[in-house]
């Protein structure tokens, strides 16, 4: 499903003239700073009793440190500092911590910034062990699993863990149903404990729970059985041991008891102290612990229909156990069945029951839901539903206040277009603050236009640098542009057209037609070869789209040999097959 802030942030996209205003011109001190250090990778280890993360620079710079909360954020910022290889997103999941993201926070001055997120305030402690790296050292309540991970994100050689924190479960393909978060709620009384809920008690464990659970687990517990499996499995108070947790489970499954039966789905499914992982076999774990009345399981087996993961895919089989799980109130289910029902997958395009599904699943406070509700009121997907801007805004709100950035930028951008009755860009810079603050890419944009043009903030070229800076380097296509015009004008700095180039280049490359026709027209500006080859290929591909460019690319032509421009033709036929001919 696209999100909403995509389509309405196209008011936004601001463009900047060449002839600007003398008092708003705020020319910075100085030229440009140059880098002192580098990050050449970054690697967290859990340990015991702490999870360390060792930042390895040519030299070592002590960070900045700051806190942010909604969610619990811990911020470095290592001033003078390059990020080498590009930014990274890499997936911790051990204790409280949840994720590290390290991206080139500003270029000019450089800064490199690293992100904690964490379901609770982290304390931390910084160190210097070695001149060419600076170590951050977390205090965890209990022991971590070592799970080396590396600078790109992924887990050296060791079995997947169990999926069993907050987390979003895959539902491919893409047209298939979205994935929906496991959300750990108090459950009805008459619900069995699942698997995830399960775990969560499991690594709640303290010393004194240890000895009581292992005597009712050797006497036959199969809840208990359970939990030691879990807690043997996650490395709580014990030293992890997969093989142990197999035993327990298969101990409690032989009982018939629906959580470990689950549990070793999940364990089949990823593969957990297997040769490999086995859908087949998962499925039918599955299956018995919803035949023992698991709502969990029942949303299990819907996701590996919908799939088709090991299992040939089967939407209707799906539909049938998403609104089983549904039905005994899985807000996952609820969703995937909302989604089912809007794509005509296994049932008859219904928007009415999507909208009953995403309803129930909203009241449970699942965000892609209330997300979804926000979207559906504001673009209706049909005649049938009349725009609501209020209900859309009131889904927006609820979302933004259960954390979500996406909910805060879309509030801004109704805020700037005047969806509310007329346009507040006070309130709206208010919001894209807010989703700034947790690493939006949207919101850092949206704030960065809103200093530039000065909508709700005095106009300040500094901070517009500032804020389209990391949302540029997270891919953001439109702050790519913004960001590169902003260079190669110099608006609130000296001109950098080093820096334009490289982020028209992005830009451009990604297919968006105004960044190729400008950075054609700075490479029109060099004198060696390469340089009208490439301007010739990025003007030729710009010019269906900008009436400007069948001129500029008349003008280049001329200088060019023959042998320049069959290059460009090459160039431009392999970019068309690479990109398949597509514009943004």
């Amino acid at each position: 499903m696209a999100r909403l802030p995509a389509a309405l942030l196209c008011a936004l996209c601001c463009i900047f003239v060449a002839e600007r205003g003398a008092g708003q011109a705020q020319k910075a001190q100085g030229a440009s700073s140059v880098p002192t250090s580098s990050v050449r990778n970054i690697d967290v280890l859990p340990g015991s009793g702490h999870l360390k993360i060792t930042v390895a620079m040519s030299t070592a710079i002590t960070p900045t440190t700051s806190r942010a909360s909604n969610p619990d954020r811990l911020i470095f910022d290592f001033a003078g500092c390059e990020l080498k290889g590009g930014n990274r997103r890499i997936a911790v999941n051990s204790g409280p911590v949840k994720e590290l993201r390290a991206s080139q926070f500003s270029a000019h001055p450089a800064v490199t910034r690293v992100v904690l997120e964490s379901v609770e305030p982290l304390n931390f402690e910084v160190k210097t062990p070695a001149s060419g790296s600076v170590v951050i050292e977390i205090p965890l309540r209990a022991p971590a699993t070592a799970t080396p991970v590396t600078g790109t994100g992924s887990r050296e050689a060791e079995k997947p863990t169990i999926a069993i924190s907050p987390t979003v479960k895959p539902t491919e393909p893409p047209n298939g149903p979205q994935s929906a978060q496991r959300e750990f709620k108090p459950k009805r009384a008459n619900s069995l404990l699942g698997a995830y809920a399960l775990m969560e008690r499991a690594r709640g464990l303290g010393l004194d729970d240890l000895q009581s659970l292992e005597d009712k687990a050797k006497s036959g517990n199969p809840e208990a059985q359970t939990l030691l499996a879990l807690a043997y499995h996650a490395g709580v108070l014990l030293k992890r041991d997969d093989a142990e947790a197999a035993r327990l489970l298969h101990q409690a499954a032989d009982r018939s008891y629906p959580g470990a039966e689950e549990s070793l789905g999940i364990f089949a499914e990823t593969g957990i102290g297997l040769d490999h992982p086995s859908s087949t076999e998962a499925l039918n774990w599955y299956k018995k612990a919803a035949q023992q009345g698991s709502i969990d399981a029942a949303t299990d087996i819907a996701l590996l229909y919908a799939n088709g993961k090991g299992v040939p895919r089967d939407p209707e089989q799906a539909v049938q156990w998403f609104q089983r799980a549904a039905e005994g109130g899985d807000a996952s289910a609820q969703y995937n069945l909302a989604l089912m029902y809007m794509r005509a997958e296994g049932v008859p395009r219904d928007y009415r029951e999507a909208i009953r599904w995403l309803d129930a699943a909203a009241d449970q406070n699942l965000v892609p839901p209330i997300l979804a509700l926000a979207e559906i009121y504001l673009q209706p997907p049909n005649p049938s539903i009349a725009v609501d801007v209020n209900k859309g805004m009131q889904y927006y709100q609820k979302a933004a206040s259960l954390g979500s950035a996406v909910a805060e930028v879309a509030l801004g951008t109704m805020y700037t277009k005047g969806m509310t009755g007329k346009i507040d860009y006070d309130q709206a810079v208010g919001w894209y603050k807010k989703a700034a603050a947790q690493g939006e890419p949207d919101g850092e944009f949206a704030l960065g236009v809103s200093y530039a043009m000065g909508h709700g903030v005095p106009v300040d070229y500094a901070e517009a640098r500032r804020w389209l800076t990391p949302a540029a380097n997270q891919g953001q296509i439109e702050a790519q542009y913004d960001l590169a015009i902003i260079c190669e004008q110099g608006n609130g700095a000296p001109p950098d057209h080093e820096m334009a180039a490289h982020y028209y280049q992005l830009a451009a490359d990604r297919g968006m037609a105004k960044a190729q026709y400008r950075f054609g027209m700075m490479l029109a500006k060099g004198s060696s070869s390469s340089d009208r080859v490439a301007s010739y290929k990025w003007l030729a591909l710009s010019q269906d789209s900008i009436k400007e460019s069948a001129g500029e690319l008349s003008k280049v032509k001329k200088s060019m040999t023959a042998q320049e421009i069959a290059q460009a033709e090459g160039q431009i036929t392999s970019w068309k097959s690479a990109h398949g001919g597509g514009k943004h």
